[in-house]
């Protein structure tokens, strides 16, 4: 669904509850004066197999969601957290970041090559990623989230408001195509009922013919518009 507020397109996401996308990490330098590179990271068997989402890499507590979605979108890293709702501290963490207490993420793993200035990790094992209230890369902050219930009530009276918009549209555009369509088919007819001298009559007839060939026009065009405003 695209809803359109003050020239600005807004996208509403689908989302289901629980579920928050993260940008887990990017290749910009970090507060440890390292980066990761994106590329590099090994994801596949923490995705496929324990794929856990911590509260601030405490691995020793028990894990708050998982990992249901991983994919690069340029220098980022990308991730799907599914929250484990069922238990009142992740449902507490989901909470805070549907109320945008908390937006930050950080990812866990083992490095396994370091790049020629020693700073930058070309690669990397993905263990974990873990929601953080300080992450050491800026960049790793919630990126999609389900609406809460006063933004689902926002974007619903959006909606309908440009819904209602649009309807008023189609039907100013309807009866504006009528109009004119009418006052072709009076300008027809005047021409048709008119009695034209002889020198005037060849030049008459095609008037005629233009006309009727605007009217016919005017009729698809208004045709189109209320066909449109029925769909």
């Amino acid at each position: 669904m695209y809803i359109k507020k003050d020239g600005v397109i807004e996208k509403a996401n689908k989302l289901g509850e629980g579920e928050v996308d993260f940008v887990v990490s990017t290749s910009d330098w970090d507060a440890h004066g390292e980066r990761i590179l994106p590329q590099g990271i090994d994801y596949k068997a923490y995705l496929k197999g324990n794929n856990v989402i911590l509260w601030a890499h405490d691995g020793f507590n028990l894990p708050i969601g998982n990992t249901t979605k991983i994919w690069l979108e340029g220098n980022k890293f990308m991730a799907r957290a599914k929250f484990y709702l069922k238990d009142e501290f992740p449902r507490k963490v989901y909470q805070y970041i549907l109320d945008g207490v908390l937006k930050a993420v950080s990812i866990g793993g083992m490095v396994e090559e370091w790049g020629e200035d020693g700073l930058t990790i070309s690669k990397l094992v993905m263990k974990e990623f873990s929601v953080v209230s300080v992450p050491a890369n800026e960049h790793a902050l919630v990126a999609n989230k389900a609406f809460t219930d006063d933004r689902k009530t926002e974007i619903n009276g959006l909606a309908r408001a440009y819904a209602r918009k649009l309807l008023v549209s189609d039907e100013d555009e309807v009866h504006k195509n009528i109009e004119v369509l009418e006052n072709l088919v009076a300008a027809l007819k005047e021409v048709a009922h008119s009695e034209p001298k002889e020198e005037q009559a060849a030049s008459n007839i095609r008037v005629m013919l233009r006309s009727a060939q605007a009217v016919d026009h005017q009729a698809e065009a208004t045709i189109r518009s209320i066909k449109l405003k029925e769909k």
